[in-house]
């Protein structure tokens, strides 16, 4: 990012706190974060067109492969069945967990080729130098579906599923278990290396001024400048505050509409489902046609019991401790500012980042469901199906997902009120 044009600083937003500061350019190394909340603003990237390109287009010729060709083989007394990645994302609808089934679907296969194709239409677009309009579209769908592809919470799914199995079957690896963790190392490695402001300045189409700033402000909401929640681009809002991005085209606004009610339901919502989700069986498990219902517990419970303690602890942190974690920390959010209880402000918006990034794994235990749904069906002998809880857990993964989303970061620090100086700071770099 540029720090001046004609001896005028170029004033950003920071995306969580909404504090005014002048933009400022990493050296290689080197990370910008917000002096205020810590939040990170912008890494330095070498090369990153050129290797999001090559990696995401890796990602892609994996794919079909990996999804559609055998992931595993499972051998019960010479009785055999395997499955495709593919296969297993449909298995909930076979047992008309329809809404589970298209969460699966949706996480683990179609959002997953979104990702990739997204990344490697827009940075082929931008090694060429080409300018549609649909380029910076894409890049904002990418923005808003990036957490929603869940590949690498599906390979450690995989790995559980293959522990699991171990001292039941013998288990032959196929080729599409090793396309698969290609494509997650390659997903991964795509979105590591993409600078997303080196992205947005490319897709720029045409160079604009500064917006004025007032001197005197602190942050944008008193100055009346928004920061895009898609592409970071730094905006005066008009009159009557309705107003489209000209760069993504995103909808733009000072804070989220209605962010602190709707937060509100959704985490009560959690709370609701959190009790079927936990005390109902998440899986039935059928030995030589006698039914064994499991609940969340019995199955971290067998782990332990088996000696498997990693995968245990795994499965007790993904499915237990998140989300409890998840609605406390957000309770205890949305108290601070119902309360105006301003102590730790800094923290609390570390503990909102940490919601944010953990929200996704509590998806582990569905994805193992499914993987056992599709590979043991061993008839009469051993079946696997999935039970009421799957429902219930889903709903409580969707709805604290969607209440992190829901939230404005900023409104913790509005109702903080946070005393700083009168000019406009720099962001802090660090290596």
């Amino acid at each position: 990012m540029p720090t001046e044009k004609n001896s005028i600083p170029v004033p950003t937003l920071c995306p969580d706190c909404d504090l005014l500061l002048t933009s400022v350019a990493p050296p290689p190394g080197h990370t910008v974060h917000c002096p205020r909340c810590g939040k990170r603003l912008h890494k330095w990237k070498i090369h990153s067109i050129e290797k999001t390109l090559a990696i995401s287009l890796t990602g892609l010729l994996l794919f079909l492969p990996a999804n559609f060709m055998p992931l595993l083989t499972f051998d019960i007394l010479g009785i055999n069945t395997s499955s495709s990645l593919f296969t297993s994302t449909l298995a909930m609808f076979q047992q008309e967990q329809y809404a589970v089934g298209i969460m699966v679907i949706l996480s683990g296969f179609i959002f997953p080729l979104l990702i990739l194709s997204l990344l490697f239409a827009v940075s082929l677009g931008l090694y060429y130098d080409w300018q549609p309009s649909w380029m910076p579209r894409f890049f904002r769908w990418y923005h808003h579906l990036a957490e929603w592809a869940m590949t690498d919470v599906y390979l450690i799914g995989v790995f559980v599923t293959i522990i699991k199995m171990n001292h039941m079957a013998e288990i032959e690896f196929n080729i599409g278990f090793f396309c698969f963790i290609g494509v997650v190392l390659a997903t991964i490695a795509a979105q590591s290396t993409m600078d997303h402001h080196l992205f947005w300045s490319r897709l720029e189409l045409k160079d604009a001024p500064p917006p004025p700033v007032d001197p005197q402000a602190t942050t944008g909401v008193e100055t009346g400048l928004c920061l895009c929640p898609a592409c970071e681009k730094v905006l005066p809002l008009t009159p009557d505050r309705r107003q489209i991005c000209p760069r993504c085209g995103q909808h733009l606004h000072l804070r989220k509409n209605d962010s602190l009610n709707r937060t509100w339901a959704l985490v009560l919502t959690a709370i609701i489902l959190t009790l079927p989700a936990n005390l109902l069986p998440i899986m039935e498990v059928e030995y030589f046609g006698v039914p064994d219902r499991s609940t969340i517990m019995d199955g971290i419970i067998y782990f332990f019991q088996e000696g498997s303690y990693g995968i245990g602890a795994i499965i007790l942190t993904a499915s237990i401790l998140v989300p409890l974690f998840k609605i406390v920390g957000m309770i205890l959010i949305l108290l601070t500012i119902r309360f105006q209880r301003l102590g730790w402000i800094r923290h609390k918006a570390i503990m909102f980042r940490f919601i944010e990034f953990i929200g996704r794994w509590s998806m582990l235990d569905i994805f193992v469901i499914a993987l056992l749904c599709a590979l043991v069906r061993f008839g009469f002998l051993s079946t696997i199906s999935v039970a009421p809880a799957a429902f219930y857990f889903t709903g409580v993964v969707l709805s604290t997902m969607f209440a992190a989303i829901s939230f404005d970061p900023r409104l913790l620090w509005d109702a903080g009120n946070t005393s700083l100086s009168r000019d406009i700071p720099d962001a802090t770099t660090c290596s």
